[in-house]
């Protein structure tokens, strides 16, 4: 099915109107449902660092430029960006007034509840088989459409939502497998888990992170060798496992620095750095700026702005 029939655009537009009756400001909003959030951006932003986690983000209205590596991804209303790990990523919101805001909806989910889709509706996987970037960007089917409509519709109702909304879920992921990037959706989201134990590896490199961790260490809990880990880690995150601790590492850093009473020494030490001077020289060269400065100058912006700043609003 095109990309932008009526029918597809009519569904964008009731999504939005059902996006309004919530007026919410900039930011992220939590719907009645606890796996449906809606974001929003009155301005273009910055470019911000951080982690998609797992689930799937539809674009309403507005447009996001997202970098992986060295790949600028342009997308608008209509595209979804979809991971089932923890991607590292860089974006900003490239296009959004406050006559006509950057909206979308986000639906977080496992990988696990889609291998359980799959199973249960017997659906095959097509395509080659071959790891790629975590993060990747598709085209939202009229269906899943629809199926957002209904969750939007149910989220203002809490009783029903707390019995009905993991059903309408099981059916979004099932309309994501099989709408016309379905065969694209299935092997990301499911070849990086089944065939590569990456998510393991990642699992692991995340609940450790501030922790002196080696190679070896991470490839055995991804049931792997250290150079296959190696390949098929950076295949997926862009990333080498030890350069995903470091930015794990420093964006929580800046979290911490941005919403906590600390100073930078005890920060440095929280997230796992030993030498101060190392914590500061990597902190500048990842986001341009020391950190006092950085988040002094994120502050300024902010109130400059009359928002929160960008990287709190983690809207990528």
């Amino acid at each position: 099915m095109p990309h932008h029939t009526k029918e597809s655009s009519d569904s964008l537009q009731r999504l939005l109107h059902l996006c309004n009756t919530y007026s919410f400001a900039s930011g992220i909003h939590e719907t009645g449902i606890s796996f449906v959030s809606l974001l929003k951006a009155d301005r273009p932003t910055t470019i911000q660092y951080g982690f998609f986690q797992p689930g799937i983000c539809v674009v309403l209205q507005g447009n996001k430029t997202l970098i992986v590596r060295n790949n600028t991804y342009n997308y608008g209303a209509g595209d979804y960006i979809a991971s089932n790990i923890d991607m590292p990523i860089k974006g900003q919101v490239s296009q959004a007034t406050q006559e006509v805001p950057y909206i979308a909806i986000r639906i977080s989910f496992t990988t696990d509840e889609i291998a359980s889709v799959a199973l249960d509706a017997k659906l095959k996987t097509v395509g080659e088989n071959q790891l790629t970037e975590g993060a990747f960007i598709g085209k939202t089917g009229i269906e899943v459409l629809r199926v957002l409509e209904r969750l939007l519709q149910l989220a203002t109702d809490s009783e029903a939502a707390d019995f009905l909304a993991p059903g309408v879920k099981r059916e979004m992921i099932y309309r994501l497998l099989t709408d016309e990037d379905g065969a694209r959706f299935y092997n990301n989201m499911l070849l990086h888990h089944d065939a590569a134990g990456i998510s393991k590896a990642i699992h692991y490199v995340k609940a450790n992170y501030t922790r002196t961790l080696s190679v070896e260490e991470i490839a055995r809990a991804g049931g792997m060798s250290p150079s296959t880990l190696h390949h098929k880690f950076k295949s997926v995150t862009a990333l080498s496992p030890i350069q995903y601790q470091k930015q794990l590492r420093l964006q929580e850093a800046r979290r911490i620095l941005l919403t906590d009473d600390t100073d930078v020494t005890s920060t440095a030490f929280e997230v796992g750095y030993e030498s101060l001077t190392q914590f500061n020289r990597e902190y500048k060269r990842f986001f341009g700026l020391p950190p006092l400065k950085d988040i002094r100058t994120i502050r300024a912006n902010a109130k400059t702005s009359g928002h929160e700043a960008d990287y709190a609003e983690k809207i990528l």
